[in-house]
């Protein structure tokens, strides 16, 4: 017992420190507040067990005990799975000499890319120059504390890489993964039509989902991973995990 009261205020207060670190570098998020959410009540059980643990022997008591462990054991091992399934997609090679990359945005800081959309940039512009017949639509729209479009940001990154202007395209309405994918695709049901091979270049927790909402809309494509922030990496998968799951209860995939 003593072992596992151990064990609970542990994760409880890593899953709390996790989310009071993380908070003075991003920005509060589902993600974010995941494991101080999921971490308190593991915490204050293992702190005050010794005090409950007569009320929780038998009856009523001993079956809300054993839900709240069954619970979070369901939990974990879901989470597990799905994290897995996530991580295994990631690892899949598109295929070579796509006709189209398609760049999902990501936030700016004013005209700046952040650290997660210059790390798509840069997997992008690894794929454009290891394929010149490649196009790329960098699509995202602006958001309210946005100076300018993601796409005119990742338009300027890549010019600033050396690709030239007449490899990419503006998609600068989009402010969902949906509609990267409904405005990218009418981009290239116009200009390349509906034999186009289409790679697009998202997160690594991100692809599957990703992938999953392009399929919903009948598109045919493939993902590339780019590497996500190693130090909010936990978070953003946690975050993916729940995304994922109101996606299939939804019927959004």
């Amino acid at each position: 017992m003593r072992i596992v009261r151990i064990l609970l205020i542990l994760i409880g207060l890593f899953g709390i420190a996790d989310t009071a670190l993380i908070s003075t570098v991003s920005s509060p998020n589902l993600g974010v507040l995941l494991p101080a959410i999921l971490g308190a009540p593991l915490l204050l059980a293992g702190l005050f067990a010794p005090k409950l643990a007569p009320h929780f022997a038998q009856g009523f008591g001993a079956v809300c005990k054993w839900a709240f462990f069954g619970l979070y054991g369901l939990l974990f091992a879901a989470i597990i799975v799905t994290w897995a399934v996530i991580d295994h997609n990631a690892q899949r090679e598109p295929p070579a000499d796509a006709d189209v990359v398609i760049v999902l945005g990501a936030a700016l800081r004013g005209e700046t890319p952040t650290l997660v959309l210059r790390n798509r940039l840069d997997t992008a512009i690894g794929y454009l120059n290891e394929n010149p017949n490649t196009i790329a639509i960098l699509s995202g729209g602006k958001g309210d504390d946005e100076f300018i479009s993601e796409a005119e940001g990742m338009a300027r990154y890549l010019t600033a890489a050396g690709i030239d202007e007449s490899r990419f395209i503006r998609e600068d309405q989009s402010t969902s993964t949906e509609e990267n994918f409904a405005f990218s695709n009418d981009i290239i049901q116009q200009r390349f039509g509906p034999t186009a091979t289409i790679v697009f270049v998202t997160t690594d927790f991100h692809v599957y989902r990703a992938g999953k909402v392009a399929n919903k809309q009948g598109i045919a494509t493939q993902g590339l991973a780019a590497n996500d922030v190693w130090y909010i990496s936990l978070n953003n998968h946690l975050r993916e995990c729940f995304a994922l799951w109101a996606y299939l209860i939804l019927g959004k995939i």
